[in-house]
């Protein structure tokens, strides 16, 4: 195959985001945004979003000068990362597994309490990334992710509040993408 420009993306246009549900959701099908119980986590960090997919394996060596014989795959994890900019019901949710705000009050008077737990449980939602760059877009579809890793939340006046997670992808996930690489090789 020969190289090709046109095969080089570069993610993060403004149309990308990212999506949550309740786990169980029905992921789309299609690269039309996911529609209600998804509901977008608004502005992300200028980091984006990492994916990864890291794998343990096995040498199986022979008795003859040790030679590697065979490898095997032992164990798979994806992770994705991404860092939340907007402070909303939705990202604390994900931050301290709360539950939805008590308002009292309205209007000008109104004042939402949300009750931290003494502990936090396994955070676990459907998820749908959207890449654009231009014309092409991705769509990241993971049937369920688990909130594995929050980091450090910062209140400074010389940097911006952000809500850093990590989820590990479990179960069913797919990538949905209209890049011509993909549908002209089919």
């Amino acid at each position: 195959m020969a190289k090709n420009r046109d095969n080089v993306r570069v993610y993060g246009d403004l149309d990308s985001e990212a999506f949550l549900a309740p786990k169980g959701s029905t992921l789309p099908v299609a690269l039309t945004d996911p529609i209600d119980p998804f509901a977008s986590l608004g502005w992300l960090s200028e980091d984006g979003i990492d994916f990864e997919v890291a794998t343990d394996s096995t040498k199986f060596k022979g008795w003859q000068g040790g030679a590697t014989l065979r490898v095997k795959v032992t164990s798979t994890e994806k992770t994705i990362k991404f860092q939340c900019l907007e402070e909303t019901p939705g990202v604390t949710e994900l931050y301290f597994d709360h539950g939805a705000p008590v308002v009292t009050g309205t209007g000008a008077t109104a004042v939402a309490k949300v009750d931290l737990p003494e502990g936090i449980g396994t955070v676990e939602r459907a998820a749908v990334f959207k890449f654009v760059d231009g014309d092409v877009v991705k769509y990241l579809c993971c049937e369920l992710i688990q909130i594995t890793e929050r980091g450090t939340i910062s209140h400074k006046n010389d940097d911006m509040t952000l809500y850093e997670f990590t989820a590990e992808i479990v179960g069913e996930a797919y990538i949905l993408t209209n890049a011509p690489a993909f549908t002209e090789a089919a």
